[in-house]
């Protein structure tokens, strides 16, 4: 809506900036290409609307490969049921592993980066391990960063439900996390270690945003004296604190439905009631893992929503959030009918989704102003807006703006090796 983008000329772009509020939002008037598809004012890469809400093809700038090996974690309950919690870490490091016995001196980053719903551990592995590397050198991330991926399953395991119910005992996801997490606190076997990076995108932000939420040993790990930094990356739905929702149209149409541009600069109104596509499930949009009214998974149930509450404004957390990532198939189906079919990477389009925005850009905009009103607090948490970035895991956590939120208090370290 701020943008002309329909110039009828060859393709060619110009920057313009546009004030919205406090923000300064620029804005590509891109011309039309052959099929006349383009649709993202924040983007440089000139990519058809059906393109551009995964990044740049093929991952463009992203590094996506790596040398890892697969290894298995041993949980409280391996002894009762003999299974083990698998998770990927880089091959040909001196780092070590979560749980190996032996002492890593040298280790001062740990980074736990979260798969999404194609449970593709391996590769998210590689796409934070590369990050590493690349921002704070070879030498760095081989010997001094220990970057792993767990590899998760389960029912709604993205939710923090136990793994199963058809063996003797279970752990809930977020308790495997602990388990991991404690295991790096072991001062004896990681004396140096300093900053532990919590990050999972897509289905995993989903898990990170609701572990930052949730989780019973943040503290203990402080205490040990780490520094614990939490980063959900475009997750399809979050848990809201209370009732309120962001105030959203009825309908939305092809020329007006999540614009980037005005996402960007948009101060959403709140009513305890859901609006836009959301008004059939007044009495279910607020259960959990959309809210905290009802139905919280057992972990969640013995923190309990007071204690939730207070703890998550004090801790660490970042949304990484792709401007790009606003793809939703139900409603765009046919504003390209015949020129291409866009994928929004299964977006949640439950009605108790649709109350919290249209897309995934909106829902995350809309919910860090969610939480600065309910805790009245408008520096709480941070929220990193990344152009040109899509639902793509090694995307995000390879951009610049992210790597600096990430391991920029690191950065001295790339000289001292």
């Amino acid at each position: 809506g701020r943008c002309n983008e329909s110039a009828q000329a060859p393709l060619t772009s110009s920057v313009v900036v546009v004030m919205v509020g406090f923000f300064l939002v620029p804005c590509l008037l891109v011309a039309a290409s052959a099929s006349g598809h383009f649709r993202d004012p924040l983007s440089s890469s000139h990519l058809p609307a059906c393109e551009w809400c995964g990044g740049p093809p093929g991952g463009g700038r992203c590094n996506e490969k790596c040398e890892a090996t697969k290894s298995h974690f041993k949980t409280s309950i391996t002894a009762a049921n003999g299974m083990m919690s698998p998770y990927w870490r880089a091959a040909g490091t001196t780092a070590g592993s979560v749980d190996s016995p032996e002492v890593h001196a040298s280790v001062e980053l740990a980074v736990l980066f979260h798969h999404g719903a194609e449970r593709n551990g391996k590769d998210h592995l590689c796409y934070m391990h590369n990050s590493v590397c690349s921002y704070l050198g070879e030498t760095y991330c081989r010997s001094k960063a220990l970057v792993f991926a767990p590899q998760e399953g389960g029912a709604r395991w993205n939710w923090g439900a136990n793994s199963t119910s058809s063996l003797s005992s279970s752990l809930s996801t977020f308790e495997v996390i602990d388990e991991m997490l404690l295991s790096l606190s072991n001062r004896t076997r990681f004396p140096g270690l300093r900053k532990v990076v919590v990050a999972g995108h897509s289905a995993g932000g989903q898990i990170i945003h609701r572990y930052a939420l949730a989780n019973r040993v943040h503290d203990r790990l402080i205490a040990a004296g780490l520094d614990v930094h939490y980063f959900p990356a475009n997750p399809s739905s979050w848990t809201y604190l209370d009732g309120s929702r962001p105030v959203l149209p009825a309908k939305v149409d092809c020329s007006s439905f999540c614009r980037n541009a005005t996402i960007a600069g948009e101060t959403y109104d709140f009513a305890h009631a859901p609006s836009g596509g959301a008004v059939h499930c007044l009495s279910t949009y607020n259960n959990y893992g959309y809210g905290l009214h009802a139905n919280l998974v057992p972990y969640m149930e013995s923190v309990g929503v007071a204690a939730m509450l207070e703890q998550y404004r004090s801790r660490k957390v970042t949304y990484l959030s792709g401007s790009s990532d606003v793809c939703n198939e139900g409603v765009e189906e046919h504003c390209h009918k015949g020129v291409c079919t866009i994928v929004d990477h299964d977006l949640d389009k439950s009605c108790e989704a649709y109350a919290q925005g249209w897309c995934r850009m909106e829902r995350a905009h809309a919910f860090v102003q969610h939480i600065r009103r309910h805790y009245k607090d408008p520096g709480v948490h941070t929220l990193v807006s990344l152009d040109d970035i899509g639902h793509s895991g090694c995307a995000i956590v390879q951009a610049s703006a992210s790597q600096d939120a990430m391991f920029g208090d690191h950065a001295l370290d790339k000289i001292v090796v």
